[in-house]
């Protein structure tokens, strides 16, 4: 990948143009020996200095070069500037001040350029270069300036690593929305070369011709990063072989003064995600219309049997038919509820108190399950940003807790304590056989779920998801008098400005 062009502010100092190097300098402040100030400001100088007289033949340099090539002056003074340039570009170097010195044409830019120095040690630096020609006792000579750019070069690579290996589509702009970088993932899409696209407006591009549309959304993504706002939308762009969705964002990059240097343009390729979202949308129809309309027919019909009946076995069958379509029923909606929670993206959330909701979740279960003890034994300021799904995560757990107890009075205890500084966590203890390995995978775990371990219900799986969202986790350990087990629903605190 090119490095990004920048300008340059270049010098217009030339031999002979304007007042000499002493005369710009002159202070009016206070006298001083000139020839000693400037020795000791060439000394003392962090960049190194090189001089070189017509036949290549280094005639000074200063204490800096050490440090940034590892040569004493003393060990250049007397040898040729090929000493420090390396010898695939010896001939380059010969040949371009030739060329100058016989026709005052530059080969390079003088003001900077960045080339490669070797090191008293062998290795190469990268060095920013300036050069200026000046005259001494009658000598013309031609000086170099050398600060050494490695950390910065470093930088440049670790910058384009990232760059060029993300999986997202990304671009860098100039505020007017005109590329100056794209990386490799966007070029392998289409199927381009850097050379195609860097100095044309972003939305000219071939990734932006499929649709007007896609045009139109460059244009005004563009236009609104360039005002200081974060851009983000959905559009689809072409590649080479395939379109993709892609989730779609610019937003601008300023420098310490607030002003807008660049633009960075970002696509994340989410044609799989919104496929797969479509289907579980049809299979979300699905379990809230049909099979749950099919089911409440067979539990009608269940129950009108059982009554009807008179024969003991048949009436013990129909009951039977009429529970488990009950309970698919309500496996049913607690399968919507995991389609409502994945699917909906426009839920607004609040700073809500934990120990609110736990109180009308408790108090609706002991109506539900009137034989169980639900104590709540140690409460803490619990306000976290959250929404309605609160109430459904704390009923799942606390309800799980209680429907798979041995007793038929289980006794169920809830605390509300800090975790950490950052983090409130909802311990619900319970006295029943705990949660069964198969169940625990990838509730309580990163397992995978497989044909052999996986859960029978969706409760744990619900409220996994929803606090998932929340940015938080739920945890599980058998309790340390082997009675029971704990769930801990880890819940971050809300965050004020």
């Amino acid at each position: 990948m090119r490095p990004a062009r920048y300008r340059r502010v270049a010098s217009d100092d030339r031999a002979g143009d304007g007042p000499t190097a002493s005369e710009s300098l002159e202070s009016p402040l206070c006298s001083f020996d000139e020839s000693g100030f400037f020795q000791q400001l060439v000394a003392n100088t962090s960049e190194g200095l090189l001089t070189v007289d017509e036949e290549s033949t280094i005639v000074f340099a200063n204490p800096a070069i050490e440090d940034i090539l590892g040569y004493s002056p003393a060990a250049l003074i007397g040898s040729s500037k090929m000493t420090v340039i390396p010898e695939r570009l010896e001939s380059a170097h010969a040949d371009g001040l030739e060329t100058y010195l016989r026709t005052g044409e530059r080969q390079i830019d003088w003001d900077g350029i960045e080339l490669p120095a070797v090191h008293e040690d062998g290795h190469e630096v990268p060095v920013l270069v300036s050069i200026r020609e000046h005259t001494h006792e009658g000598q013309r000579l031609f000086t170099g300036l050398f600060r050494d750019i490695s950390d910065r070069k470093a930088r440049e690579r670790r910058f384009e690593a990232v760059f060029d290996n993300t999986y997202q589509f990304t671009g860098l702009l100039e505020p007017d929305g005109t590329i100056l970088e794209v990386n490799e993932t966007a070029l392998s899409f289409g199927d381009l070369e850097l050379d195609d696209v860097v100095g044309e407006p972003v939305w000219e591009t071939a990734w932006f011709q499929l649709r007007d549309a896609a045009r139109e959304t460059a244009i005004e993504g563009v236009e609104r990063a360039r005002q200081g706002e974060l851009f983000r939308d959905e559009l689809r762009v072409q590649g080479a072989d395939r379109t993709a969705l892609i989730d779609f964002s610019i937003r601008p990059i300023t420098d310490r003064n607030g002003e807008i240097q660049l633009l960075v343009s970002e696509g994340r390729d989410v044609t799989a995600l919104k496929l797969r979202e479509r289907h579980l949308r049809v299979l979300h129809r699905l379990l809230r219309h049909n099979l749950r309309n099919d089911l409440n027919i067979i539990n009608g019909f269940a129950e009108t049997l059982r009554s009807a009946v008179e024969n003991d076995t048949h009436r013990e069958y129909a009951a039977e038919i009429a529970a488990t379509s009950s309970a698919l029923i309500d496996t049913t909606e607690t399968a919507k509820q995991l389609a409502d929670a994945t699917l909906d993206e426009e839920r607004t959330r609040t700073a809500i108190d934990v120990r609110d909701i736990l109180e009308t979740v408790v108090a609706d279960l002991r109506t539900q399950y009137p034989a169980s003890s639900i104590t709540v034994s140690e409460s803490v300021d619990a306000t976290i940003a959250a929404d309605s799904r609160l109430n459904t995560v704390l009923e799942e757990v606390i309800q799980n807790a209680i429907v798979h107890a041995e007793d038929s009075d289980p006794t169920v205890e809830i605390s509300v304590s800090n975790v950490d500084a950052d983090t409130v966590g909802v311990r619900v203890f319970d006295t029943g056989p705990g949660i069964p390995a198969s169940d625990r995978t990838g509730i309580f775990n990163d397992e995978q779920i497989t044909q052999v371990r996986h859960g029978n219900g969706l409760g744990l799986w619900l409220a996994s998801l929803i606090v998932d969202d929340y940015g938080g986790d739920l945890d599980y350990e058998p309790r340390s008098d082997g009675t029971g087990s704990c769930v801990t629903v880890c819940l971050p605190r809300a965050q004020f400005p």
